[in-house]
């Protein structure tokens, strides 16, 4: 093998976890070179989501020097609502209890892809390939090699490049992690979630709503203008007719079914689709290659914890690697895995939980459902502690110092 032409890392997948691995692992490790292949052609990923950061990604954010090209386009949440429609059950979470400016941060997500790919257009350990895929993956005793096809030119000539650690961020339909043989577990809710952008007569000032229905949760998180982004989880039986609705059957459907704590609903946005599911790869490593973000796991969107756990991912990687001799030594990424599998039970277990616990409409579970809201608002070391495992606090919290204190140690 030419040593001369072995990359340390190729991440597959510039989107946001991708991206932002990419960024923490070259600013952690700037003698690694890193490649990301990115499919999209013209710069960042696009992407239509809005997405709810938690204060500690937010912290992280502004430490690598990003969050200053987010803040105009972001809203805070100041204060969470949860209720069960038609019951006395509800729970209040405010930042201030929390000795926080804010619980989170709302911004959209296509805003954060950019933000992302300027930065790291500046980083001179960071080769960024757009219009480009992974078609093929081979392992050796001392690399992966990938072999690379443009996604613009069908008649281009294939390229092969080597690298000590193959990074598959390359989302739910992950080639990579069917090329390297992983399983994927999946838990089918049933259930579609509907997302899109209401206009409202009046702001929501900082609050997030968590608000479950007989047709499914509602969200509502706090934008800009008068908006809310919109997640309505609704069963399979009734997705079709909900999504045939015109844009007014839609909006009074969901103002009926939310109520009008937030307000009047005067507008609606595009609406799109997808299937509310738990996707769990069995594993999350192979030899000389690691599986992040919606690649090793899709979780249902009930508490917001997706990205979040993405981020962890990310976090996690770089430290691993901060001090890695070999970037895809089996001790390594087996340290990374046996950190992340502890994680990954405790933030699916929470949000399965809540999933099927919030979906049954029995007597018995709306009544226990009810008090355990009811005690959550009126017990507070119960309620903080809530608070930071729903929006990712904890964890993200107990990973960034340790993330800052190793960085400090270099």
């Amino acid at each position: 093998m030419d040593a001369g032409k072995l990359t340390s890392i190729i991440i597959a997948g510039g989107g946001l976890v991708g991206s932002l691995s990419a960024l923490l692992l070259a600013q952690r490790r700037p003698d690694l070179s890193i490649v990301i292949i990115e499919p999209n052609a013209d710069g960042p990923v696009r992407d239509k989501r809005t997405i709810a950061l938690a204060a500690a990604t937010v912290e992280l954010l502004q430490q690598h020097g990003l969050w200053s090209l987010l803040a105009s386009e972001s809203e805070a949440i100041e204060h969470i609502h949860v209720s069960d429609r038609g019951y006395l059950g509800v729970t209040r979470l405010h930042a201030e209890d929390e000795g926080v400016d804010a619980l989170g941060q709302v911004v959209p997500a296509a805003a954060l892809n950019r933000a992302l790919y300027q930065r790291l257009q500046d980083l001179p350990n960071i080769d960024w390939r757009g219009g480009a895929r992974v078609t093929a993956i081979e392992q050796t005793t001392e690399a992966a090699i990938v072999t690379v096809a443009s996604t613009t030119d069908p008649n281009a000539a294939t390229e092969q490049l080597q690298c000590q650690l193959l990074v598959g961020a390359d989302g739910q339909r992950s080639f990579v992690r069917e090329a390297l043989g992983i399983a994927m577990q999946l838990t089918d809710y049933q259930q579609v979630g509907i997302i899109a952008t209401l206009q409202l007569a009046e702001p929501l000032d900082g609050w997030a709503y968590e608000r479950f229905t007989e047709t499914g949760p509602i969200a509502l998180l706090p934008l800009p203008n008068k908006q809310a982004s919109l997640v309505w989880s609704v069963s399979e039986d009734h997705a079709a007719d909900t999504l045939a609705m015109t844009d007014e059957q839609f909006l009074q459907s969901v103002q009926q079914a939310f109520g009008y704590r937030a307000g009047r609903f005067t507008g609606i946005g595009e609406r799109l689709q997808f299937p509310l599911q738990l996707h769990l790869a069995e594993r999350s490593i192979a030899h000389r290659a690691v599986i992040i973000g919606n690649a090793s796991h899709t979780l249902h969107p009930i508490a917001g914890q997706g990205f979040n756990l993405g981020v962890r991912d990310a976090i996690a990687l770089s430290d691993q690697l901060a001090l890695a001799d070999d970037p895809g030594a089996y001790v390594t990424l087996a340290d990374y895995w046996q950190q992340r599998k502890g994680d990954y039970q405790q933030i699916i277990g929470l949000t399965d939980l809540l999933v099927r616990g919030f979906s049954n409409h029995h007597w018995p579970m709306n009544h226990l459902r009810n008090l355990a809201l009811l005690g959550l608002d009126v017990l507070p070391p119960l309620r903080n502690r809530f608070a930071r495992q729903t929006m990712g606090l904890t964890h993200l919290a107990k990973d960034f110092a340790k993330h800052l204190a190793n960085g400090e140690r270099r």
